[in-house]
């Protein structure tokens, strides 16, 4: 995984650019598909911290302890108009009694200590790769996990893998990606739901809050 080597940004003397830190649940995909957003078209230095592994801890207090020390490692403050993002999936395993309100409860206490430390988590329920299938379609319709929506976004990604960078293939519809979430959020929110979403809501993500930090990155059109 790519590392930026650290700043003393105290020490600078030049104008430093806005830092977006990015902390990922996923060991590939988020760290692939964000990667792509390092251009010169950004003025935005961005960090990407993947899992190490597939069998790294992923859950939330662990995610949100990884990127408060990534934080005050790399000086992150909003003060220089910087800013910190968890992205990480609901990934409930419906076979295991409970598992809903369990997870459940472990979001809503992660995004309260995430607020206290200006850190922003950013869900994609089931999984980071409805982010990817709603470039292509509008969608409200329940997916129970990473398989049900892979096997939708085969339909326009055939053979799709977690290990495959199909950025240059979303990046044309990242506009309507944006559009079709806000329109699943809105949704969600006339059926009675509140935001920030729990994970009781599916599907949704709010991956296009992190993307409209980049303004430059895709067509808004």
């Amino acid at each position: 995984m790519p590392r930026i080597k650290l700043e003393k940004r105290g020490q600078q003397k030049r104008k430093i650019k806005p830092v977006i830190l990015i902390i990922t649940e996923g060991s590939k995909t988020e760290p692939m598909y964000f990667d792509n957003f390092r251009t010169r078209q950004n003025n935005i230095d961005v960090r990407i911290v993947g899992n190490k592994s597939d069998g790294a801890k992923t859950d939330y207090d662990h995610l949100l302890d990884k990127a408060v020390a990534y934080k005050k490692e790399e000086q992150i403050s909003i003060e220089y108009s910087d800013s910190t993002w968890i992205v990480a999936d609901g990934d409930i395993d419906f076979k295991t009694q409970g598992a809903l309100d369990t997870k459940n409860k472990k979001l809503l206490h992660a995004r309260e200590k995430a607020r206290s430390k200006d850190i922003e988590i950013i869900i994609s329920n089931p999984c980071f790769e409805f982010w990817y299938l709603l470039h292509f379609m509008y969608s409200t319709k329940h997916f129970n996990d990473y398989r049900s929506v892979q096997a939708e976004l085969n339909k326009y990604i055939p053979n799709y893998e977690k290990s495959k960078d199909i950025y240059s293939q979303l990046s044309p519809y990242t506009g309507k990606a944006t559009e079709h979430a806000k329109r699943i959020e809105k949704s969600h929110i006339n059926n009675g739901y509140s935001l920030p979403f729990g994970l009781d809501v599916s599907p949704y993500t709010d991956v296009y809050k992190l993307i409209e930090k980049f303004p430059n990155i895709y067509p808004t059109t």
